[in-house]
């Protein structure tokens, strides 16, 4: 099993090879490594924040706030002139080795923003170093369907399997 901030740091030198900008910051509570890049996708400058963090133990409760923390972040870096031809893709990860099944399977649907979303998008995960696994939605989205396999290709990039990551 890899250690939570082990697989921290592994993240860490996959969004630098990434060409992120990586930051160390705090985000209310919480010490966060945070990776950036803006990049093109169907004619849409797309900015990228990754936001990764260690919890003891994942509630669903922790994991919504932190999403919003982090969609919070987004919005304040990046939300003005939000709209057709700029939009921002936030992805908060959870790295722990505890985590409760109502917070997994909160994970494993398209997340909603409960308020405006228009050009923002999230995808919460929750890596479970103990139990091996990394929880994220890995279906198709409607709202935003044109993002889903840019999604994805960060996801695999930034996110090895737990197992995977102890060989690193």
């Amino acid at each position: 099993m890899v250690a939570p901030a082990d697989y921290v740091e592994l993240v860490r030198r996959r969004l630098v090879a990434d060409g992120c900008a990586v930051t160390d910051e705090r985000l209310g509570a919480d010490s966060v490594v945070i990776g950036y890049r803006a990049q093109f996708r169907a004619l849409t400058r797309i900015h990228f924040f990754t936001v990764v963090t260690t919890m003891d133990q994942v509630v669903e409760g922790d994991l919504r706030s932190f999403v919003n923390n982090v969609v919070g972040l987004g919005l304040e870096r990046k939300g003005r002139w939000l709209g057709v031809q700029t939009g921002i893709i936030v992805l908060p990860v959870l790295v722990t080795e505890a985590a409760d099944p109502a917070a997994t399977a909160l994970t494993q649907k398209a997340y909603r923003l409960k308020r405006s979303g228009f050009a923002v998008l999230t995808q919460p995960t929750i890596v479970d170093v103990k139990a091996g696994r990394v929880w994220t939605f890995r279906g198709t989205r409607v709202w935003g369907f044109v993002y889903n396999s840019l999604i994805k290709k960060k996801y695999e990039a930034y996110l090895p399997e737990p197992s995977a990551a102890a060989a690193d």
